[in-house]
């Protein structure tokens, strides 16, 4: 499967109906970067907003026709005073960069963008603005809408709920935490979702996000009633206040894959990518759900679309990899895994405690033939989280691949000991196959 980047693997597909889609005249695309907006405050306090604002003008962008647009994490690398924003998109090999600064006092927001030619140096747009904390997004699509229309493309842009700042900010650290996938990250993520929904009762990406710890929570840490029932009414209640957000749809879709409703949770997950094909976590939490279901053709589908929305990320790319290896495509697998293992690197550079990064690290460096590096990397994930059960499961996968079914079978134990409960991941992942004769094994999937 060929992926461009940022765009989804039906961007290629028939037209609806079945015609094929007209050719459209063909014409180089703009290379855009977008730079994490720089913060006026001394202290670097609204740092967290200032990338978060950049990043909602990056998604939108993606989502237009005729650009290219630099990968988040790329990009992002580059903020700061120690390169102008032409040095910067030299590095990034772009045509052009979007960046600004903003300044936060109080009610009133002071923010100035420019979109500047690589080639030339040239501003070619810009503007400050000052504005109310209620038009923060009113703000942002005017900037979406003039960077389009200086780089010749077309902006269609939907009207978004008008967010109160702080909670926007509340949403903004629940996803930074939510996407650490462990228990202490979830705790701090459903805190975060729960302050911005006090502060906006009515803003649904809070309850899209709450759904989401809920169902996570429900499937790997606490499987209790109030957590599958926190479940599906967050992502009903973000359905109700926007039934054509995307993101409502893709919590949607977890809330009913952890309750074991497959067929509506793979028509809600359908919806999420119909209403925004560039929606990440859409394709991951549906890869997740058909690996789940014992559906690894489309798992590698989707995990593929997954990994080319964000070709930085080394989630999806080493899970894609675990299942080309339960299909037996061991060239796939290992094609899958060496990228996946060069963008875990780079991501340990810069932030070496995460403990994700090195057990799915471990798994990869383990199925490689590296097993002394990788089980090294094994012992530092479980220093840094030695409770955590999604932490766990990967462990017992990861000494089963090195022929230690013991150690293996202790640390899945421990995990379903901590709260992991989806019985459907440990009877379909490949990884696990040496030890499924192991009478312990089969203990273990009697009690799920």
């Amino acid at each position: 499967m060929t992926l461009q980047l940022g765009k989804s693997p039906r961007s290629s597909r028939t037209a609806p109906g079945g015609a094929p889609a007209r050719p459209k005249a063909r014409r180089e695309q703009a290379v855009v970067a977008v730079l994490p907006f720089q913060d006026q405050r001394a202290d670097g306090g609204d740092a967290p907003l200032c990338e978060g604002i950049a990043d909602e003008v990056l998604q939108a962008l993606n989502h237009l026709d005729g650009l290219q647009i630099v990968s988040r994490t790329t990009s992002f690398r580059y903020g700061g005073p120690a390169l102008s924003p032409q040095a910067a998109g030299r590095h990034l090999h772009a045509t052009a960069i979007l960046a600004g600064s903003l300044r936060k006092d109080d009610r009133l927001l002071m923010l100035k963008a420019d979109l500047v030619d690589v080639k030339t140096g040239r501003v070619t747009w810009s503007k400050a603005y000052a504005f109310d904390r209620q038009d923060l997004f009113t703000t942002l699509d005017d900037i979406i809408r003039n960077v389009a229309s200086t780089l010749h493309v077309r902006a269609t842009l939907r009207p978004r709920y008008a967010v109160d700042l702080e909670a926007y900010e509340h949403y903004l650290l629940g996803r930074h935490h939510y996407f650490r996938f462990n228990r202490q990250g979830m705790a701090l993520a459903t805190q975060m979702y729960r302050r911005a929904l006090a502060l906006d009762p009515r803003f649904p990406s809070a309850w899209a996000g709450l759904a989401n710890c809920a169902a996570y929570s429900y499937i790997y840490i606490d499987r209790t009633e109030p957590q599958r029932e926190l479940a599906e009414a967050a992502s009903s209640r973000a359905l109700e206040l926007d039934p054509y957000l995307a993101e409502a749809h893709a919590s949607r879709g977890a809330a009913l894959s952890a309750a074991g409703q497959g067929d509506e949770a793979e028509a809600a997950f359908e919806t999420a990518l119909r209403l925004d094909p560039n929606l990440y976590e859409a394709a991951y939490f549906y890869a997740r759900h058909c690996f789940a279901a014992g559906k690894p053709e489309r798992a590698i589908e989707y995990f593929e679309w997954a990994a080319a929305l964000r070709p930085e990320d080394f989630q999806s790319i080493l899970l894609v990899a675990q299942v080309y290896h339960s299909l037996g495509l061991e060239d796939e697998a290992e094609r899958a895994r060496r990228s996946g293992l060069a963008l875990v690197e780079a991501h340990l550079e810069r932030v070496p405690g995460d403990p994700r990064a090195r057990y799915l690290g471990a798994n990869a460096l383990v199925a490689l033939g590296e097993r002394d590096k990788g089980l090294a990397w094994a012992r530092m994930a479980r220093g840094l989280d030695p409770d955590d059960s999604m932490l766990l499961y990967n462990l017992g996968c990861i000494h089963a691949l090195a022929d230690d079914p013991e150690e293996s079978l202790a640390c899945l134990e421990r995990a379903v000991d901590g709260g992991l409960s989806q019985k459907d991941w440990f009877a379909h992942d490949g990884d696990l196959d040496s030890i499924r004769a192991h009478p312990r094994f089969r203990e273990l999937m009697a009690r799920l």
